[in-house]
Order: structure tokens, then C-alpha cells, then sequence
């Protein structure tokens, strides 16, 4: 591929990025992802604004499920206040891959990519699960593309300030 970036996630915006499992051997995890974006003034983006690349493929090396935690219906009480009558839920080992690896297979939007304060790495969902947080760690990770499809999407109209 043209462009390699290699264990560097703070260049990029997965906001609304769309991961679909490519395949998964030996520990090694690899996602086609389409909707990712790379902030300007990174070594591997040549614009002059932040650019939505035209489909990515992650590759992680060493990858390990953590936990997978479903989504609960929340409700509001009369004063406003949000509250859960349903009991938290958390798949852990054999259970979390299995989960994760069906979300990746079906294709899940994601809202937010990062790290946690235990050093796990997760991103929180939706695909089959109409919300769900994903934690796993991996040795490396490269993230690779050929082309830039347009800017991104918060940098045209209305969303740029």
C-alpha cells in the first residue's frame, strides 16, 4: 500500500469509522475500515485539512480480547435523572472474542477510539449490539491506505467553525 502508519493512533479520527473483520490468524487481527480520517500536518497526510482516506486496512499484531460489555437501556425519572434497572454485563475470554469477533464480521460503527487508565486499549460501537465498549490489548499495530477520498467530514459545512 501507499501510505504505512505504524502504532501512531493519535493521528487519526475514528469517529465514525466503519470496521469490518478481513481476517484473523495467529494472534493477528486485520480490519478494512472505511470513514477514517487523518488530521492534518501528520507525515502521512499531504493536504492542508483534515482528510477522510478512502478505505484503511489495521493490522494488529499480537492481539488480545479483553472484555466486551453490551449496552443497557437507560430510562429518566421524573426529576430528569438517567437510571438503569438492567444488571451490567461483561464478557470476558473466549465469550469477548466470540462477541467481537460477530460485531466485526456483521461491520460496527465506531464512536470513540482510545486508551484506558488500565493501559487497555477499546472502542466503544454499534453494530448487531446497538452499543457496546470492546477492550483489548496487541503488540503493534499499522495502519494502511492507497488513497484520500475527501476532507473529513467536520471540516466542510455546517461542522467547521
Amino acid at each position: 500500500m501507499k501510505y504505512t502508519s505504524t502504532n501512531i493512533f493519535s493521528d487519526f479520527e475514528f469517529h465514525d469509522a466503519y470496521f469490518k473483520l478481513e481476517s484473523i490468524k495467529d494472534n493477528t487481527l486485520t480490519i478494512s475500515v472505511r470513514y477514517l480520517n487523518i488530521h492534518k500536518g501528520t507525515e502521512q497526510n499531504p493536504y492542508n485539512t483534515d482528510m477522510e482516506i478512502e478505505i484503511a486496512q489495521i493490522t494488529f499484531s499480537n492481539f488480545k480480547f479483553i472484555s466486551f460489555e453490551p449496552g443497557r437501556s437507560w430510562k429518566q425519572d421524573a426529576n430528569g435523572k438517567l437510571y438503569t434497572d438492567e444488571p451490567q454485563v461483561v464478557f470476558e475470554g473466549q465469550a469477548a472474542e466470540d462477541k467481537l469477533l460477530n460485531e466485526l464480521r456483521i461491520g460496527s460503527t465506531v464512536f470513540e477510539f482510545g486508551t484506558l487508565e488500565n493501559g487497555n486499549y477499546y472502542f466503544d460501537g454499534a453494530g448487531d449490539e446497538p452499543w457496546f465498549q470492546a477492550q483489548f490489548l496487541f503488540d503493534s499495530v499499522t495502519i494502511q491506505w492507497d488513497a484520500f477520498r475527501k476532507p473529513a467530514w467536520y471540516e466542510e459545512r455546517p461542522f467547521k467553525t
